[in-house]
C-alpha cells in the first residue's frame, strides 16, 4: 500500500513539524514539488511504521531515503522489503546493501530557518570568490566524517552479523548533506578530501594531498583519505549528493511536461572539460535536469568487494575513483556544480539576461581574461 506522506499524524501539532514539510503541505505554489515527492513514495514499504512521522518532523532523512529508492529502481534493482535493516537490500543484475544517512547541522550551529537571500544567491558564487570557502569545506568534512564512520561501525558491529546480510555483497553508504546553511555550495570537494585525502585549492584549480584538517572551533584533527584505512575496506562505495532538497524537486517538476511548473525558475551551472568550462543551463522540458544529476558515486579502491562501475554507466551520476595516484571522474552528463532556484516572477526580461551573463562571467572569468585580446 502506498504511503500518503501528507496524511496527518496523530498528536503532531504544527509546532513539531519541519518547516520544509509545512511549505510543501501548505504552499499552493509548491504543488508540483509535492507531486514529485509523493510519486517517490509509491512502492516504498514503511517497515517500521515511522516514515510518515519522520518525514513530517525531521524531513531530510526521509527525503534522502525516497531519493535513493528512486535511484536504485532506476538502475534496475529490486528492494527486498522482508527485512528491516540495512535500509535497502537491493537485488537484480547485482546485489548490494545500502545504508542511508544524512549529515545535519551541528548542535548549536546556525539553523536553516535563518537562510536569507544572500545565502540563496551565494549558491552561484564561484569558490575562488567565496571568502568562507575554507570554513564551508572544513565543516562539511567534519559532518561527513561523523556520518560515514557511524555507519561503518554499525555495519561491522551489527549488520555484518545478520544471517541475511551476505558479506561478499558490496556495502554502500548513501550520504546526503544538509550540514550547514549553505550546503549546496559543497559540491564534491569535501568528500574528495575526506575519502581520498585530496583538498581542492580554488586559487590554483588543483588538488593538494593532505593528511588531516582541523575540526572547526577546536584543535582536533580530522583524518583525510579514509579510504586508505583498513576499517573502511568493508565499505565498497559512497553515494553522495548535496543537492537533494526542494530545489531538486522544483527542477524535476519543471523538467517533466506531465507535471507542469509555472511558479519556479531553476538554473544549473555545469562543469565542462571543454572551455569555457562552466556552462549555464536554464531548466525546462527541453533542457531538463535528470534524477541522477548531482549524484556522485565514490568508489573505494581498497574495498573488499568492489561496486561495479557498470551499474551507473547509463546514468548522469558522476563516478569517482582513484588509480595510480590519479583521481578520475566519469559520467553520462556534465556534473552539476551549482543550482539556483527562484520564484519565476522574480526572473524575467532584462534582469534574467543580466543574471545569466553575470553568472557566466564570474565562473568563466579566467577564460574571459585569456580570450579578451587585451
Amino acid at each position: 500500500m502506498d504511503i500518503d506522506l501528507f496524511q496527518t499524524v496523530d498528536a503532531l501539532d504544527d509546532a513539531l513539524l519541519h518547516q520544509k514539510y509545512l511549505l510543501l503541505r501548505d504552499n499552493v505554489l509548491l504543488a508540483s514539488e509535492k507531486r514529485v515527492i509523493s510519486s517517490w513514495s509509491k512502492g516504498f514499504q514503511d517497515r517500521d511504521n515511522k516514515m510518515r512521522r519522520e518525514f513530517q518532523t525531521t524531513f531530510h532523512s526521509t527525503l534522502w531515503e525516497l531519493y535513493l529508492f528512486q535511484i536504485l529502481k532506476s538502475i534496475g534493482l529490486n528492494i527486498d522489503w522482508s527485512k528491516n535493516r540495512p535500509d535497502f537490500i537491493a537485488k537484480g543484475q547485482t546485489e548490494l546493501n545500502v545504508e542511508a544517512v544524512v549529515s545535519e547541522i551541528k548542535q548549536g550551529g546556525r539553523p536553516e530557518a535563518d537562510r536569507g537571500f544572500d545565502d540563496l544567491y551565494s549558491m552561484i558564487e564561484p569558490p575562488w570568490e567565496d571568502t568562507d570557502y575554507q570554513e564551508i569545506i572544513a565543516e562539511a568534512i567534519t559532518r561527513y566524517s561523523n556520518s560515514i564512520l557511524s555507519k561503518q561501525k554499525k555495519y561491522v558491529a551489527q549488520y555484518s552479523k545478520l544471517d541475511w546480510v551476505k558479506n561478499e555483497v558490496p556495502f554502500v553508504i548513501g550520504v546526503s548533506s544538509y550540514s550547514q546553511v549553505r550546503y549546496g555550495k559543497e559540491y564534491h570537494y569535501p568528500m574528495v578530501a575526506l575519502l581520498y585525502g585530496k583538498l581542492y585549492d580554488p586559487r590554483s584549480d588543483t588538488y593538494v594531498k593532505e593528511a588531516e584538517i582541523i575540526k572547526p572551533g577546536t584543535t582536533a584533527g580530522i583524518p583525510l583519505g579514509i579510504f586508505q584505512s583498513e576499517d573502511m575496506k568493508c565499505v565498497s562505495a559512497i553515494l553522495f549528493s548535496c543537492t537533494v532538497t526542494l530545489g531538486k524537486l522544483a527542477s524535476l517538476a519543471i523538467s517533466d511536461p506531465a507535471i507542469g511548473h509555472p511558479t519556479n525558475y531553476v538554473l544549473l551551472v555545469r562543469y565542462d572539460y571543454e572551455p569555457p568550462h562552466y556552462k549555464i543551463q536554464e531548466v525546462s522540458p527541453e533542457t531538463p535536469e535528470d534524477l541522477f544529476d548531482g549524484l556522485f558515486v565514490f568508489h573505494n579502491p581498497n574495498a573488499d568487494h568492489e561496486l561495479p562501475r557498470s551499474l551507473f554507466d547509463s546514468t548522469s551520476a558522476i563516478q569517482v575513483w582513484e588509480s595510480g595516484g590519479g583521481l578520475y571522474f566519469e559520467g553520462g552528463d556534465l556534473p552539476v556544480v551549482a543550482r539556483l532556484n527562484l520564484a519565476k516572477m522574480l526572473v524575467s526580461g532584462e534582469f534574467k539576461n543580466m543574471l545569466l551573463q553575470d553568472i557566466f562571467n564570474r565562473f568563466n572569468s579566467e577564460w574571459l581574461r585569456a580570450n579578451s585580446g587585451g
